[in-house]
């Protein structure tokens, strides 16, 4: 469910479907943010599943209200090719494998799923570097998108950028006609319904305003749509200041006089903060790094080994030349393209220039990082150790 694992009873027969009796494990996840609550509303909105249309692999639950409660999609396993030697690769890290989609974003629909320790040739990334482009001969065009942050990547630096598709056009169901109401033999006032929000576009951490205002009717409630709108009561005018992490979309449900029911809904859109980059505009002396013989070995006396990190740049000297290059981060991911520096040739201490040509080598190895206080890590594709440093005050 985005962070547990989860059972149910689970009674389904002509169209008519009934889920009860969700458990799950309890592990708490702080990322992304807003996982949790999502979990949340996840399980609600299944819970209140009382019809279920399948088409192809598509299936749709909808609640008694007839509206939309969950939408899936079938996932469907793919085996990728064994990439040749020598090639840019990418393995599947998530525990649950990652989705193959037609596109670099969530919006765009799921192809098959690779799963954990899958290895796959890459042949490109999104211009963000957030996405790459994988070989997948049974999709249309041969290709397919996976999140680089659930994918270890292996000498993908000087992968091309390519275009992202156009998004996919999202349909949206036209709801079932309201029932006309037979006329009464009594004139009975209308009904007055306003559902508003001050903003509906807002920044990750900014909160707006939602309003109702209802007049000749029996009841309203306004809630996050998928929770329990039972929970929600409401008078008939009133506001509510809301901070929603993510996009969310807040429902208005209002019982007629007669006894009918009617909905309104307000979608609060939730730009995502910027991702930060942790190494952006820290130093950084080395104490160790892979000799590229399966060692992790100490600077040799005499010399030292600087790296500094900007926004998308990283510079430092090897221990007789400066150098520099581009890198790139994604989440904990990292790239690390050429490097550049000087053409000194330096004899002392002995072996300063091997030492050059292998440090130079294990930074570019890097894949993931960790910082750790003043500690920081950078590991292989295999997560083995690739260079170890400490914080340069």
């Amino acid at each position: 469910a985005g962070c547990n694992d989860f059972f149910a009873q689970v009674q389904a027969t002509d169209g008519v479907i009934e889920i009860d009796g969700i458990g799950s494990t309890r592990r708490m996840c702080s990322t992304p943010a807003g996982v949790m609550e999502q979990e949340a509303e996840f399980f609600a909105a299944l819970e209140s599943a009382a019809t279920y249309t399948i088409d192809g692999n598509f299936i749709e639950l909808r609640n008694a209200d007839d509206a939309i409660a969950v939408h899936m999609v079938r996932e469907l396993e793919v085996e990728l090719p064994e990439p040749d030697p020598g090639v840019p690769t990418g393995r599947v890290t998530a525990p649950n494998g990652v989705n193959i989609r037609s596109g670099p974003g969530t919006n765009f629909p799921v192809l098959a799923v690779a799963p954990f320790g899958t290895t796959g040739e890459i042949i490109g990334r999104s211009a963000d570097a957030r996405w790459w482009v994988v070989a997948v001969p049974s999709a249309p065009g041969g290709n397919g998108w996976v999140s680089a942050d659930f994918v270890a990547a292996s000498n993908a630096a000087d992968v091309p950028v390519i275009a992202a598709p156009p998004p996919p056009v999202v349909i949206v169901p036209t709801p079932a006609p309201t029932p006309t109401p037979l006329p009464q033999p009594t004139a009975t006032p209308s009904a007055q319904i306003s559902f508003t929000a001050d903003r509906t576009t807002i920044n990750q951490g900014e909160c707006t305003t939602i309003r109702w205002s209802v007049e000749n009717v029996q009841a309203v409630w306004v809630y996050p749509q998928g929770q329990p709108f039972q929970q929600f009561p409401r008078v008939g005018q009133g506001s509510e200041e809301v901070c929603p992490p993510v996009t969310t979309t807040f429902e208005m449900r209002v019982q007629m006089r007669d006894g009918s029911v009617q909905f309104r809904q307000v979608t609060i859109n939730v730009t995502p903060a910027a991702p930060q980059n942790s190494l952006n505009g820290t130093n950084w002396e080395v104490t160790g790094f892979n000799n590229g013989r399966n060692a992790v070995v100490s600077p040799l006396v005499g010399s030292t080994l600087t790296t500094r990190f900007g926004a998308d740049q990283v510079t430092g000297n090897s221990g007789c030349n400066d150098f520099s290059g581009s890198y790139w981060v994604s989440g904990s991911n990292i790239s690390i393209g050429a490097l550049g520096g000087g053409m000194m040739a330096c004899a002392e201490p002995s072996g300063v220039m091997e030492q050059e040509t292998e440090f130079r080598a294990a930074l570019q190895s890097a894949v993931t990082f960790q910082i750790d206080g003043n500690r920081l890590t950078l590991r292989r594709g295999d997560g083995s150790t690739a260079v170890v440093f400490s914080r340069l005050q």
